[in-house]
Parts: structure tokens; sequence; C-alpha cells
């Protein structure tokens, strides 16, 4: 069997399921139990989606260890699970496994846990962690599938999976989104003068200038070549306003040092809120239709559509 650490600092001998308890390191389970592990690390693996995960081994293993709430941190993964109100006793895990760090896993109740219920939980643990890390291999999978390589922004794939969502759900629950389009203005005499490696380092600082402007709610997109989109939820039109403009001066701000001459660039900006009648494509095409009308009216301005 893998190892698997708890926070108390337990290490496990391979080749036996051990029960996870710093108390009696040798114990190895019941058959009974074994069985228990081996059904629930089979239930567990059919899902690939945390929540999912955590709420199953949750109802599973509630009838031998009681437990009213639960949570899931890993701060390597950026995930979380949380699922109750936390109460005063709990039972605090950090998982390990083949050397990969699966985060840390707390129960919850308000009555303290018996010593027979630390090693029966401890033990059921051991069905957590294989399911627990194809599901974070699975999250690492899809993250790298919708960042682009370059800027390590959200890439299309990204913006066509989560930006329809993001406007149905403003919809729904009548709520202000803003977006915005933003082109290059001067990009391509860069790219063809210094060449495509300098092209390549101006995208990646116009992203970091851009997402220092942004709030941590916001997304922001690579559209193609040197267009970008950002999505602002909860946003009025004057805080867009607000945004964009802060954008644009951090475009012009930018320090161009070793572009072969080239001092600034600029940067054409279309926005609009989300109407009342707008699906996704709508509320895009508007937004274009925007960014186009800057571009063609002297460029390195915001226009709203």
């Amino acid at each position: 069997m893998a190892q698997i650490t708890t926070l108390m600092g337990e290490t496990r001998t391979k080749g036996q399921v051990i029960a996870l308890d710093s108390r009696k390191p040798e114990q190895v389970v019941s058959d009974k139990q074994y069985l228990k592990i081996l059904q629930l690390t089979d239930l567990l693996s059919r899902h690939l989606d945390l929540e999912d995960i955590f709420k199953v081994f949750s109802i599973e293993t509630g009838s031998l260890v009681p437990h009213n709430s639960y949570r899931y941190v890993s701060e390597l993964h950026k995930a979380r699970v949380k699922f109750g109100k936390l109460n005063r006793h709990s039972l605090h895990y950090h998982l390990t496994i083949e050397q990969m760090d699966l985060g840390e896993f707390t129960i919850y109740r308000k009555e303290p846990f018996s010593t027979n219920e630390v090693c029966q939980f401890e033990e059921l643990l051991c069905s957590l962690v294989y399911p627990l890390k194809n599901a974070l291999m699975y999250l690492i999978a899809i993250h790298s599938a919708y960042k682009d390589p370059l800027t390590n922004i959200n890439n299309r794939a990204a913006m066509d999976k989560l930006l329809p969502r993001e406007v149905r759900l403003a919809k729904r629950h009548d709520q202000r989104l803003a977006m915005m389009i933003m082109d290059l203005d001067g990009f391509k005499a860069i790219n063809d003068s210094c060449g495509h490696d300098a092209g390549d380092r101006l995208l990646k600082k116009v992203a970091e200038v851009v997402m220092s402007r942004l709030r941590d709610t916001d997304m922001l997109f690579r559209y193609g070549g040197d267009e970008f989109v950002a999505a602002l939820p909860l946003t009025d039109m004057q805080g867009a306003i607000d945004v964009a403009d802060r954008i644009l001066v951090g475009i012009k701000d930018m320090d161009l040092e070793g572009f072969d001459g080239f001092t600034e660039v600029g940067m054409s900006i279309g926005l609009s809120m989300l109407h009342a009648g707008d699906d996704f494509n709508r509320f895009f095409i508007r937004v274009d239709k925007a960014l186009y009308q800057a571009k063609n009216t002297g460029k390195h301005k915001v226009i709203v559509g």
C-alpha cells in the first residue's frame, strides 16, 4: 500500500493495510474493515469531481463515525470543498500518497470523538487517497487544457466554456456583468520588426499588466493573437470604465526597453454591459463591434457598445 501521512506524522508500511493510528502502529485492520475499504475505494473511484468524492465519502463513513460537517483544502491545487458549519470537535488530516501532497481534510461535530472512532476513521481514510489523487490529476489536466501556455492566463477553450455560463448565471440572478475585448495597437509592427520572440515577450507583459488591473473575481482570456477578453461580474458601467482606463494607463506606461526602439504600444477596448435580452453570442458581438469602432476612430481608447 502506498504511504499515507497524517498531521500526526505516522508512516505506513508498504504492502499492508495498516490502521492509521499512531497509538497502535502495527495493527492490521480486520477482514471486514478491509472489505469496507475496498468497496468504498471502488465507489469513490467512479467520481472525478471533488465535491462528489467528499460527499460520498462523508455519507458512507457517517454511519460508522458520525459527523455533521467537513472541509477539504489543497493550497497546492487551489481546491476547496466545504459542507456544513464547523463545530468544536474535529479530526484533521494531511494526506499524501506517493510523494504527492493531496491536501488537508477535516471532519467536525459537537461531541468529542472516541478513540475507537478515531482508529476507525483513519482506517477508512485509506479508501479516499487513490480516488482523491485521480481527481486532482484530472483537475491538473483540465487546468492545463484551459491555460494559454505563453501568458498563463485562460485560453479560448476556457472562454468558450466559462463565459456562456457567466452570462447564464448573471441573467438567472439578475446580476450585472461587464465584458471587454482588448486588442493591442502596434503589435504587428513590433512582431515584424523585432521578431516573434519579442512579440511573445510583449504579450506576456500585456497579460501581466491587464491581470494586475483586474479583481480576483474577474476573468481574463487570451482570445487569440493579440486579443484579450475580460469578464467583470457584479460590476456596473462606471466601474468597468474605470478598470478599462486603468488598463490603458498600464499599457501606455509599459517599459519597452529591448524592443528595437519602440517606446510604447496602445490598446483599443470595446466594452458593454449585459442586457436583459442578451445571450452570450449577442453580448459578445456587441462588445466586438465596440472594439472595431475603437480601432477605427483613433485607437488606444475605450468605446462603450
